[in-house]
């Protein structure tokens, strides 16, 4: 029972001193799960507080929504761009709805906010729970998970509710679109698999423990692990299991990171597993011992693989041919911690840190040397 606490106290911890800091309105640095996105020349933001995007090479501030800042609404959860409507959306933790943004002619524009679900906090239809996980654009619509355990599909074009799912627990993943079904994993064990159109149950699929990880498509079956320490395949079509591997040390959490030739599993006590992505063989595992529920990333041409530890709030790198951890970066004075994904492009790896002055760092992708970070420091 000891190594299972880690995981929920971290929770516990993480949302309670969220609720606190956003509810005082002192300087208390907000320990939430901020997220970040990275597209083309511009990095969007959710700084709880507020949402900005900033240049990713030089770290200038472009622009921040809204100009004051409002820690009542919580933005947090990883902001999601929906192309072809130039929209950005993301959601409030304190208010428990969903904001779309309409994106200007240039990074440097301020967007406008084009809606919000529900239209006002008094209105029915609107999430009971709060939004961990970001949400995913399928054609038209806007699917995201709430802590009520429902499914929202909002319509993109003026967020009105579509249809909506309710699963027997708390959702905490992404949902996956894959052609017309969604897939979602919730706490209640299981993963469900849907219709974009309608959300009509195509199949379910119970699991060993609670499932907080976001499914991912690798050639064309699904991968999630699960709270049982186990991490399955799956046939997105029947929902057929069809390779598990059990001998997993902890929870599966954080989003596994795909390459061409790899799948990288890691779980919340920082065990590390590299699967051949052809025939699923493990290739090695290695630890970085420290908590880890925030999604990993690979390097440009795929060498190595970073990865981020919560509770030192370091980023730990390895070497995605043996598994042997690299020395990288220098060892800050005061790391804070790192509860979110990592982000990064060719040059540089992005990172949110909690419980210190920075709430946004970038570093370099070949030797961990931190190129800038915001806010900037006083000169």
């Amino acid at each position: 029972m000891r190594r299972r606490w880690v995981p929920v106290g971290l929770l516990a911890v993480v949302l309670l001193a969220f609720l606190t800091a956003c509810g005082g309105g002192g300087a208390v640095r907000q320990q939430s799960w901020p997220g970040l996105t990275l597209a083309e020349d511009t990095l969007y933001v959710a700084n709880v507080d507020r949402l900005q995007a900033f240049d990713p090479e030089t770290g200038d501030l472009l622009w921040t929504y809204p100009a004051e800042g409002d820690a009542k609404i919580g933005f947090y959860s990883t902001p999601v761009l929906a192309e072809e409507d130039d929209l950005l959306l993301t959601q409030g933790f304190g208010d428990m709805r969903v904001y779309a943004f309409r994106l200007g002619g240039s990074p440097s524009d301020v967007p406008g906010l084009a809606w919000v679900f529900p239209q006002s906090q008094e209105q029915n239809g609107g999430a009971k729970g709060q939004y961990v996980a970001h949400g995913t654009v399928a054609g038209s619509l806007y699917l995201i998970g709430n802590g009520d355990g429902t499914l929202y599909a909002l319509n993109l074009a003026d967020g009105e509710l579509a249809w909506s799912f309710q699963t027997g627990d708390r959702i905490w993943a992404a949902p996956l679109v894959i052609e017309d079904t969604v897939y979602i994993s919730s706490l209640d064990h299981t993963l469900y698999a849907l219709s974009v159109v309608d959300g009509t149950e195509r199949w379910r699929l119970e699991m060993q423990g609670a499932i907080a990880m976001s499914p991912v498509a690798v050639d064309g079956k699904v991968f999630v692990g699960d709270f049982g320490d186990r991490i399955y395949q799956i046939d997105p079509e029947t929902g057929k299991v069809l390779w598990t591997f059990e001998d997993g040390v902890d929870w599966f959490w954080a989003t596994p990171t795909v390459g061409e030739a790899a799948i990288y599993f890691v779980d919340v006590q920082g065990n590390v597993f590299a699967f051949d992505r052809t025939s699923l063989d493990l290739l090695w595992q290695a630890q970085v011992k420290d908590v880890v529920r925030g999604q990993s990333v690979l390097s440009a041409d795929e060498t190595l693989l970073y990865v981020p530890g919560y509770e030192r709030g370091l980023i730990y790198v390895l070497e995605t041919e043996t598994g042997e951890k690299i020395p990288w970066g220098e060892l800050p004075a005061t790391p804070g911690r790192i509860p979110s994904d990592l982000v990064a492009d060719a040059e540089r790896v992005y990172a949110m840190p909690i419980l210190i002055e920075d709430r946004l760092q970038a570093f370099s992708a070949d030797n961990g040397k931190l190129l800038w970070q915001y806010p900037p420091k006083a000169e």
